[in-house]
C-alpha cells in the first residue's frame, strides 16, 4: 500500500520572524515540518525502489531540499545547537543534584 505525501511545507515569510530567538520560532516549526515531510517522502521513495519502479521527481532527495536562505539556515542551526546545549546542561545539573553532589 502506497502512502500519500502531504503538501510540501511552505517556508515562513521574512515578516513572520522577529529574529529575537523565540522559544517556538516560526522557522523552527517550519524546520520540524520539513524534516517530517522529508522523512515521509523517504518512506515513499524506498517503497518505489523496493518495487523496482522509477522514483517520481518530486520525492527525489534533490527535490526535497527546503528553500531556506543559507544565512537563515545557519542562524537556525546555531539556535538549535544552543538549545540542545542548554538542555544538556540542565539535564546534567538535575542528574548531579539527585546524587547529593
Amino acid at each position: 500500500m502506497m502512502r500519500t505525501l502531504p503538501p510540501k511545507p511552505e517556508p515562513p515569510s521574512n515578516d513572520d520572524c522577529c529574529l529575537s530567538g523565540c522559544e517556538f520560532c516560526v522557522w523552527d516549526l517550519y524546520d520540524d515540518d520539513m524534516r517530517e515531510y522529508q522523512k515521509q517522502a523517504g518512506v515513499i521513495r524506498d517503497a518505489f525502489e523496493a518495487l523496482g519502479k522509477p522514483v517520481p521527481a518530486c520525492i527525489r532527495p534533490e527535490s526535497l531540499r527546503d528553500a531556506v536562505d543559507p544565512t537563515m539556515r545557519a542562524f537556525l542551526d546555531l539556535e538549535r545547537e544552543m538549545a540542545m546545549r542548554i538542555q544538556q546542561e540542565a539535564d546534567e545539573h538535575s542528574d548531579g543534584s539527585k546524587d547529593g553532589s
